[in-house]
């Protein structure tokens, strides 16, 4: 078989990797001038480094299969790594059962109740019956609400805004249940993304396909209700019989034969939010932890990420953290001028760090996509369109199929090779 995917992130690569390999003829075209998509990197004053932050959890076993199957699994590191809570002008760690406990912005009932919360989310696995709850009443019920006004309600407002009383509460027990079973420990890929994408893209190359970038597609070209071919934005046409798209849905919709069909209609109707997330070399750690969750009035963010407390990178690396922001793309935050977003993000670290001076600030740079996190509010898993489209031979590939699971690059892997292996099936 012909076969196009369009977009050269994970999902893309991944799936390429898989049809090229048992003999089809793979083209990927991606419209930025690298691949990667969300797992792209760049260089930070001398540190090659991912536009946002990944990390892997102890059970993300596709994508670890993937690295042996590539020669890259001696290349994989876990290790423990800190976790911490600033609150209101306070930083508390929170990395073990002990730290749990300690936590004294929430009484010590409810303390309690959060560690038997998290042991439940770990071992549950019935979640379908969660995706017709909201979390804010669930998690109110189950830890208290002063534990969900300190913990959680600052993770949802900020992220979903007006709509964070309306989040499937089976979204929140996956993120807590990947977490915990992982048992503390944190993942990286020695080489980074650019190690595994390289490779990704090697091996297509060398089954005989092709990785173009800077190559958009326009539309998906059908005839008689099955795929012909992809047309670039340069007018020519990639002849094909099967098409894979890991575009975010709504994108997709305006690039179908007939984009105001019903089918078309239910990938615009899913809602996404955006990140504008900026990246800082320091020349010291902000904090000792990796992740610092935040509920703090006078910051607008709800963590740090301080990657390099995690990999250290190499002694002269220097050190990196990245401060998102999920906004809809509509906010006043997500439309501010680089300069404005950076230095809101300076004043949220000197909050959370008194002793950084500006001379500390060695870089940064600042990224955004429009496209970043599917809103999954109540009765989502009824509201996802089907992957199949009504186009024969057109799949789709996006993180809203991982629902409940939130994006992870190993959940990715797993759903890229699913789809690869239907396209298979449907060409005998």
């Amino acid at each position: 078989m012909r076969i196009g995917i369009i977009g050269a992130g994970i999902s893309g690569l991944a799936a390429g990797f898989r049809l090229a390999r048992k003999g089809h003829h793979v083209e990927v075209f991606e419209r930025d001038d690298a691949v990667g998509g969300l797992a792209a990197t760049f260089d930070l004053d001398g540190t090659r480094i991912e536009r946002y932050y990944h990390f892997l959890c102890g059970r993300d076993d596709a994508y670890i299969d993937l690295c042996r199957k590539l020669g890259l699994a001696s290349r994989i590191v876990f290790k423990k790594a800190r976790t911490g809570f600033f609150y209101e002008g306070r930083e508390f760690p929170l990395t073990t059962p002990l730290d749990l406990l300690r936590f004294t912005p929430i009484p010590l009932s409810q303390r309690i109740r959060f560690g038997l919360f998290a042991l439940e989310a770990r071992w549950r696995t019935e979640w379908r019956q969660l995706d017709e709850l909201a979390a804010r009443p669930w998690l109110i019920d189950r830890l208290g609400e002063r534990a969900y006004d300190v913990i959680w309600r600052p993770l949802l407002t900020l992220k979903f805004g007006a709509q964070h009383d309306r989040i499937s509460a089976a979204w929140v027990w996956h993120r807590l249940h990947r977490v915990a079973r992982s048992k503390g420990r944190h993942g990286f890929l020695q080489g980074g993304a650019d190690l595994l994408l390289d490779a990704l893209t090697g091996q297509i190359r060398e089954h005989g396909g092709a990785v173009h970038t800077s190559r958009p597609v326009a539309r998906v070209v059908a005839d008689g209700g099955r795929v012909r071919g992809l047309q670039l934005a340069d007018g020519e046409v990639f002849e094909c019989d099967r098409v894979v798209s890991t575009l975010p849905l709504p994108l997709l919709a305006g690039m179908l034969p007939e984009d105001d069909s019903p089918y078309g209609q239910a990938l615009r109707s899913v809602e996404y939010i955006g990140v504008a997330c900026v990246v800082f070399k320091l020349a010291r750690p902000v904090t000792r932890n990796f992740w610092l969750n935040i509920n703090d009035a006078a910051v607008a963010t709800n963590g740090i990420i301080e990657y390099t407390n995690l990999n250290p990178l190499t002694p002269a690396g220097g050190h990196i953290a990245y401060v998102p922001y999920y906004l809809a793309t509509d906010h006043d935050l997500f439309r501010k001028s680089d300069e404005s977003i950076v230095r809101q993000s300076w004043d949220a670290l000197r909050r959370v760090s008194p002793k950084l001076s500006d001379s500390d600030r060695v870089a940064y740079r600042v990224f955004r996509s429009d496209y970043a996190q599917a809103v999954c509010t109540t009765g989502f898993l009824h509201r996802i369109p089907d992957s199949r489209a009504p186009i024969e031979g057109l799949r789709l590939l996006d993180s809203v199929y991982l629902y409940p699971e939130d994006r992870s690059q190993s959940g990715l892997i797993v759903r890229a090779f699913e789809c690869a292996d239907a396209l298979r099936e449907e060409g005998r």
